[in-house]
């Protein structure tokens, strides 16, 4: 699936007929160690169990990845694609699943890697992150329910007053739905102005942006409360874009989309509070920019 612009400037799949080129980069590694199907080595099932990031990948599936139940059988599969690599490298190695790389024929389309998981690994990753998801929750419930018909999610609280132990899901879970959806920057704009002594200047500012953007208003809904709750301060505002054009040239409707906005005298805080939860470098690292831009704007005298 390449990418393409979307109507918030953001990377979005779209299915069209394209010539591409898919190796795989990575084995799996259960098949290059002689493991049967469904078979696995010692406390395989309980080492994940210790380390697997739960809120950060029901998250990261409810934003860019996809639960497929096959019709008529007792089979699924979990899995998630993106443009950077190192969410999908994460997920791989804890499993040991492969990975695939597919490169495009078209300047405009960035490669993307490709991770999936089946059988008792699928099964054995949605327990562990159902309870936190929200757009795929209901998928990833019917799912279990193929081999578990009475198993249902709990809810998970956000009184962290009361379970402390529940903050670090809920901050992974942010990591994880900003390196799907989420989108940090900072552009150098110009403006025009007219003055008495000068006549017309041209002012420049630096314009950062940090937001999250989905079509669907659940997760984001779910964030803003959770940036909201004691002990986070923030103060995020949730926006809807309705195009004007309701059908594509192909017939499809056009979906509403909602964006989840971070204030800007917020953004250098919550980049220095999420970073350990954010997998991806190039998003990472703007918590050092804005902190450049701090400075920048204190030696300046410039207004924050």
């Amino acid at each position: 699936m390449p990418f393409r612009k979307n109507i918030n400037g953001e990377n979005q799949y779209y299915y069209k007929p394209y010539k591409s080129k898919t190796k795989q980069i990575q084995q799996d590694w259960l098949k290059e160690h002689g493991y049967k199907r469904n078979t696995f080595p010692p406390q395989f099932f309980e080492n994940i169990e210790k380390t697997l990031k739960r809120g950060y990948w029901a998250y990261a599936i409810d934003g860019d990845g996809w639960i497929y139940n096959k019709k008529n059988k007792m089979k699924f599969e979990v899995g998630i694609m993106l443009k950077d690599r190192e969410p999908i490298q994460e997920l791989a190695d804890i499993y040991g699943t492969s990975i695939s790389c597919t490169e495009f024929l078209t300047e405009s389309w960035a490669t993307v890697y490709k991770t999936k998981l089946s059988g008792k690994r699928a099964l054995h990753f949605l327990r562990l992150i159902c309870p936190y998801m929200t757009e795929k929750r209901k998928k990833a419930t019917q799912a279990i329910n193929m081999f578990d018909p009475n198993y249902h999610p709990p809810k998970i609280s956000m009184n962290f007053r009361q379970n402390p132990d529940l903050l670090k899901p809920h901050m992974e879970s942010v990591g994880g739905f900003f390196d799907t959806e989420g989108s940090v920057g900072i552009k150098i704009r110009n403006q025009k102005k007219k003055t008495k002594k000068l006549g017309e200047k041209i002012y420049s500012f630096l314009d950062p942006w940090l937001k999250f953007d989905n079509t669907d208003i659940r997760p984001l809904r779910k964030l803003k409360k959770l940036l909201e709750t004691w002990p986070f301060t923030f103060k995020p505002t949730l926006s809807i874009y309705k195009a004007r054009k309701q059908t594509k040239s192909n017939g499809e409707n056009v979906k509403t989309s909602y964006t989840l906005h971070i204030p800007h005298p917020q953004h250098l805080l919550f980049m220095k509070m999420f970073s350990p939860w954010i997998l991806i470098t190039r998003k990472r690292e703007y918590a050092d920019r804005f902190e450049l831009k701090k400075k920048i704007y204190k030696i300046c005298g410039a207004r924050k």
